[in-house]
């Protein structure tokens, strides 16, 4: 899903063909706003692209939250933008999330923060009986009464506005987080996360805040370390490192932008695709 400048669109090219590349038989729809259109000349990358209603009600990367009605697919994993799919092995996690009707990896909180927000006030703003700290980069839902409740319910939270449940994200650009109401939504339901083991392979991890990235898209290599927590202020000083092996990257900010250029370039060699430079 993207919206905005050239670069966003050129950004979900690159996904499309990480997909072609280590999950081939899976059909690729490009959701965008409803405002605007697609470039002609990259919808030949995907097998539909198709609006998302009333996008301009959504602030910031709450557009996420709309994602449900427009998807021509009975299951789905909607992945962020700035994602690649590094492993050929997709397979085990589409088995993985496909035991319920929405998923999300993560871990439940009933102390502490999550999303930069205070967990107990979130909790009592969502009048639920724990929140779940994750990335809402992959969302997994299956078509049905289950996964519409989960959509419908994070986004009368976000409609409510209460501020505990509002993460700003004014360093990214992209204004309001879809994440506490993803996460408020799955605890209303009773929804458990899904979770991994340190080696047994992860979904998906992001480059924020890892260390020793190894990725190379053309060798199915896709390793790092991540902070298994900080000492200070949640972000300081890290109390350790796990090295993970994800099957998709997930860069945030597009960094390490050399890194990320390097397995662009790849991609696009590969699939006789004209690279493009993000500056």
């Amino acid at each position: 899903m993207v919206y905005g400048a050239r670069k966003f669109y050129e950004m979900a090219v690159n996904l499309a063909l990480s997909v072609k590349l280590n999950d081939p038989d899976r059909p690729i729809t490009l959701l965008f706003k409803n405002g605007d259109s697609s470039p002609d000349d990259l919808a030949i990358y995907f097998d539909r692209c198709l609006p998302i209603p009333n996008a301009d009600t959504y602030p910031g990367a709450t557009i996420k939250l709309g994602v449900y009605e427009p998807s021509p697919y009975d299951e789905n994993f909607y992945v962020d933008a700035d994602c690649l799919i590094m492993k050929r092995d997709m397979d085990r996690h589409w088995s993985k999330y496909g035991v319920q009707d929405f998923a999300i990896s993560g871990d439940k909180k009933t102390s502490g923060t999550a999303f930069g927000c205070d967990v107990l006030e979130m909790m009592s703003a969502a009048d639920v009986d724990y929140m779940i700290d994750a990335n809402c980069g992959i969302v997994f839902f299956r078509k049905g009464e289950h996964a519409e409740k989960v959509f419908v319910d994070a986004r009368t939270y976000m409609a409510d506005r209460d501020p505990a449940l509002i993460e700003l994200r004014p360093r990214r650009g992209d204004g309001v987080s879809d994440q506490p109401y993803f996460s408020a939504a799955m605890a209303k339901s009773k929804i458990e996360p899904i979770s991994y083991t340190a080696n047994e392979g992860t979904i998906m991890a992001t480059t924020w805040r890892a260390k020793d990235i190894e990725f190379d898209i053309s060798s199915n290599q896709s390793r790092l370390k991540k902070p298994i927590g900080f000492r200070v202020l949640n972000r300081f000083w890290a109390k350790g490192w796990v090295q993970h092996e994800t099957s998709i990257a997930h860069f945030i900010e597009l960094k390490p932008q050399s890194l990320y250029q390097s397995q662009s370039d790849w991609l696009r060699d590969h699939f006789n695709v004209p690279r493009f430079q993000f500056d």
